[in-house]
């Protein structure tokens, strides 16, 4: 664990807008940044990052938080590795304790897959660089396909050995587990006996990475082409990797796209390879599976413009048309380009030069009706028919674009190219878009979370896949010990089911003046000992809820008491910095959340004096803190009052007299606090 000191460090360090930026396509807007939320499928950006005060927030789904709450969702990284990740990147020097067993034992799980992978990669390099057999073969077979030395490198290239066990051997004497060996798809167990054996054995070893760089995946190409099995080989899905929200190359390409503002989508991993090698470094692949609106959304973070590449066998090209429409359904501009008969992107680049490329690509490429014009019109040139049904196949793909002025030119283009009357298009776009809104399912409401820090979604079923053997069950697994956060979780949502009410926008204001406030003086007074006294924000707050007796019923909002309790005594606590960078996850969450809403504080004053303000502190947080004990006290006075009215208390005279004393207790105490809150109270 790292040290609250060194995390508020790293958080100094952080430039939220870099961090953000390696995973969405920012734009500015005014002081602020926005791009489309990586959270959640969206073609509208409303997620919203603030350099200034360091937080990111969607507008739409909620999620945001500080730069490692960001890295935490976005990575599904735990805290601790999140501030390290940080640390690492931005030179901040930090150490940590050595972890006990118990605390080993109870390693987040995907942690433990990110590791093991890591060192699978550094085995496969090892085995292709400094073993004969990998030289031999995995770097022969590289240079064959014209792979230079440092590209070998910057993919992370790599050679499993012949021999079936050799990676499961080298995991296991290194201390790996064989459950997580299993786990992350690089060893599989023999059905005979349960031995170990390796997934990729005698084959190069193409490893796929996350945007962060992490590696979750591998794919293997088969090095004996007499080998009755598949030619490539690929992990299967598992808690860190799902085949339909990765895409080949990412990773290495993602600057280049935003540079570019251009993606290029190939098929296959030595694809990418060749034109990153010729200059083209905005390509990825989406290694040999259907095109998915996952993999869609996460080039849209980057550039709205794509362009398919295509080999020339146009059987399969008939075949992926699909894709095209996705990409359209997404929002993206689609542009495609075919290349020559007999040349795929990786045959293609070979021998040419980025500029030779580029400038094929930029003579070459077409929009997607002139593409599908092109490809099908010479099936459809003599026979009504078959024209008919290319114009149903374009006008197909025109509705399900989103955006109306798009959908309108490429109706136009279409009319004037096919030689059709513009309006019997549009009917025919208007009939589909019809259609496609009666099929689709009605939207339902999402789940809400407990509260705005509650963000963290279940882990996907982790699958197993043996290229040579049948699946076996996966394991039963215990349920784990539930965690101090889960019982959080699980006391918000019992809070949210009662309903939240008035109160919790009390305790909200006074948490906000907590967090923003909780370390600034706000007034002095006379000490006991005659002695002038500064008094903070959350010594007041504090005092005053322990003075009345009075405890949040929000249990984040209570655990902002409670830390503020313990740095009552510090001198220039910033509690800013200190909530927005403590170590439990709802408490910094939290923080963020409520610094984003600091208009909440000024709305409650009109004139525009700055918060800050000494005076105007005390002002502030004597009001907030009046209304509260105001609904305190509202909703123990209709409590005694239904008292009252009980029978029970009716028979009995002093039960009575003690609840009425009780009652006009309440009600002077609430005339007090309306002078503070300048209220006129009624009796009701």
């Amino acid at each position: 664990m790292i040290d609250q000191l060194t995390i508020e460090k790293i958080l100094d360090a952080a430039n939220i807008v870099d961090v953000v930026s390696e995973f969405v396509t920012l734009r500015r807007r005014g002081v602020n940044y926005v791009g489309l939320c990586p959270f959640h499928n969206e073609k509208t950006p409303s997620f919203y990052v603030s350099p200034s005060k360091g937080i990111c927030k969607c507008f739409s789904c909620g999620k945001g938080g500080n730069v490692i709450h960001f890295l935490m969702e976005h990575e599904q990284m735990s805290y601790w590795d999140a501030a390290k990740w940080l640390a690492r990147k931005y030179g901040v020097p930090y150490s940590e304790r050595e972890l006990t067993d118990s605390e080993k034992a109870l390693q987040n799980e995907r942690e433990s897959m990110f590791i093991t992978n890591q060192f699978a990669d550094d085995f496969f390099k090892q085995q292709l660089l400094n073993t004969e057999r990998g030289r031999a073969i995995g770097l022969a077979y590289f240079r064959k396909r014209g792979f230079r030395d440092d590209i070998i490198d910057k993919f992370h290239l790599g050679y499993c050995p012949d021999s079936p066990d050799a990676l499961a051997t080298a995991a296991i004497a290194k201390g790996y587990t064989r459950e997580n060996l299993i786990k992350t798809g690089l060893c599989y167990e023999r059905e005979n006996d349960g031995a170990l054996r390796d997934r990729f054995h005698g084959r190069v070893i193409f490893p796929v990475h996350s945007l962060a760089g992490k590696i979750v995946a591998f794919g293997g190409r088969i090095m004996n082409a007499d080998a009755k099995v598949a030619k490539y080989v690929n992990s299967p899905e598992s808690i860190i990797y799902s085949k339909s929200r990765e895409l080949y190359g990412l990773y290495q390409a993602k600057q280049a796209i935003v540079r570019k503002d251009r993606c290029f989508l190939v098929e296959g991993y030595a694809d990418v390879i060749s034109m990153f090698q010729s200059g083209v470094e905005n390509v990825v692949a989406s290694s040999g599976t259907s095109l998915t609106p996952g993999q869609i959304r996460l080039i849209h973070r980057f550039t709205n413009n794509i362009t398919v590449l295509y080999d020339g066998d146009k059987a399969g090209i008939k075949a992926s048309l699909r894709g095209i429409d996705m990409l359209l359904a997404e929002g993206m501009n689609v542009k495609v380009l075919l290349l020559p008969d007999g040349e795929d992107p990786d045959s293609f680049a070979q021998g040419r030069s980025a500029t030779d490329f580029q400038k094929y690509i930029d003579t070459h490429q077409v929009d997607f009706i002139r593409f599908k014009v092109n490809l099908l019109m010479e099936d459809a040139a003599d026979d009504p028919y078959s024209r008919s049904e290319l114009i149903k196949s374009i006008t197909q793909s025109i509705s399900v674009i989103q955006d109306p002025i798009v959908r309108s030119v490429y109706i136009t283009e279409c009319s004037q190219i096919m030689k059709i009357d513009e309006r019997l298009l549009i009917n025919d776009v208007n009939r589909r878009q019809r259609e496609q809104a009666q099929a689709a399912p009605q939207p339902q409401r999402p789940a809400q979370p407990a509260d705005e820090t509650e963000q963290n979604p279940e882990p996907q079923a982790a699958e197993s896949e043996n290229p040579d053997a049948p699946q076996t069950p996966p394991e039963t697994t215990l349920e784990p010990e539930i965690s101090a956060q889960d019982k959080l979780r699980q006391d918000i949502r019992a809070l949210k089911r009662e309903g939240f009410g008035p109160m919790m926008e009390k305790e909200r204001l006074l948490s906000q003046l907590i967090v923003r406030y909780g370390g600034k003086v706000m007034c002095t007074f006379q000490n006991e000992d005659d002695q002038e006294q500064d008094m903070t924000v959350g010594q007041f707050i504090v005092g005053s809820l322990q003075n009345d007796g009075l405890e949040f019923r929000h249990p984040v909002y209570r655990r902002f008491v409670e830390i503020m309790a313990d740095h009552l005594e510090e001198k220039d606590f910033n509690s800013e910095k200190f909530f927005m960078s403590h170590p439990e996850t709802f408490v910094s969450l939290t923080a963020a959340s409520l610094m984003e809403e600091r208009y909440q504080l000024s709305a409650i004053f009109k004139d525009s004096k700055p918060v800050e303000d000494g005076q105007r502190l005390l002002q502030l947080t004597r009001h907030i803190m009046a209304d509260y004990q105001m609904e305190v006290l509202r909703l123990e006075i209709k409590d005694v009052e239904k008292q009252m009215q009980d029978p029970a208390a009716l028979e009995s005279s002093e039960k009575l007299m003690e609840l009425q004393r009780h009652y006009q207790q309440l009600l002077s105490a609430r005339a007090e606090l309306s002078k503070i809150l300048g209220e006129r109270v009624v009796n009701l």
